[in-house]
């Protein structure tokens, strides 16, 4: 079986240059579309591909744009996504197309991204003697943990300039039949220009989150005043609450409908 790093490499110069991650053409050599072939004929095997794509996504070297593919998971890859990576590897199809099967795989859940969390390293905040400056340095580095976990443990969907990382939700259960469901973003804008999100109020916000069917209305969300900037690079985090009857077994979304950038992000959540 030809190796699994090899298979990376490909995927890696493959999506790189497909996902506009790069302002510059990557020229992909015709030698490594033979690695695609590879796993369209079974010469590499399901579970290798994926752990390839699982250390890339992980590792932030390739960002997935978002997916309009619902939640449902699959046991196993679909038999024309095996077909598109021949075809690809045989020039009948883009790197485009091809990267819209990576894209299903992710958004069917057939990927997971997991990876073991990030402890807190406080050593650099051993020598400090002022009780005010340690503890600082104590929150910082927990809050460094926090972002690598979140980078490390979710998969990306880049919306224009912002890449969101859907950390988690949590489910309280309420009054009657309703729950109270918050979800957990982190947010970095990697672009060179400060952007805004922006919800001013129910009735004008641009973000939405869906069950297919209808719009649930949001009940708290962090984004203080109705908008929140984002500096370029610095990662924050925000959190949005909703108060609802909620439908368990239908697929969910966070809808994104800014200036700068539209997308669905898919929305996992274990009731």
């Amino acid at each position: 079986m030809k190796t699994l790093h090899l298979l990376a490499v490909v995927i890696s110069v493959t999506l790189f240059g497909a996902l506009g991650m790069s302002s510059e053409q990557t020229l992909i050599p015709s030698w490594i579309k033979n690695t695609a072939k590879w796993w369209s004929e079974g010469q590499v095997d399901d579970s290798d591909f994926t752990k390839g794509l699982e250390y890339l996504i992980q590792n932030n070297i390739v960002i997935i744009p978002p997916t309009n593919s619902t939640a449902i998971k699959e046991n196993k890859i679909p038999l024309w996504v095996k077909n598109n990576a021949g075809w690809w590897a045989d020039g009948k199809i883009s790197d485009g197309e091809f990267v819209k099967g990576i894209q299903y795989l992710i958004g069917k859940g057939i990927i997971n991204v997991s990876s073991n969390p990030v402890v807190n390293n406080t050593s650099q905040c051993d020598n400090i003697s002022t009780p005010a400056e340690k503890e600082t340095c104590l929150e910082q580095a927990q809050r460094d943990a926090k972002i690598k976990n979140a980078i490390a443990s979710t998969v990306p969907y880049g919306i224009g300039p912002v890449t969101f990382y859907y950390v988690g939700s949590q489910v309280q259960p309420a009054d009657g039949n309703k729950s109270i469901v918050t979800l957990h973003f982190m947010v970095q804008d990697n672009g060179s220009n400060q952007v805004t999100m922006s919800c001013q109020n129910q009735n004008s916000c641009n973000y939405v989150f869906s069950d297919g069917t209808r719009n649930i209305q949001f009940a708290t969300n962090t984004l203080v005043y109705g908008s929140l900037t984002l500096v370029p690079k610095a990662p924050t985090f925000v959190d949005w609450t909703y108060y609802d009857t909620f439908d368990t077994q239908r697929n969910y979304t966070f809808d994104v409908n800014e200036q700068w950038g539209t997308g669905s992000i898919p929305i996992r959540i274990n009731w």
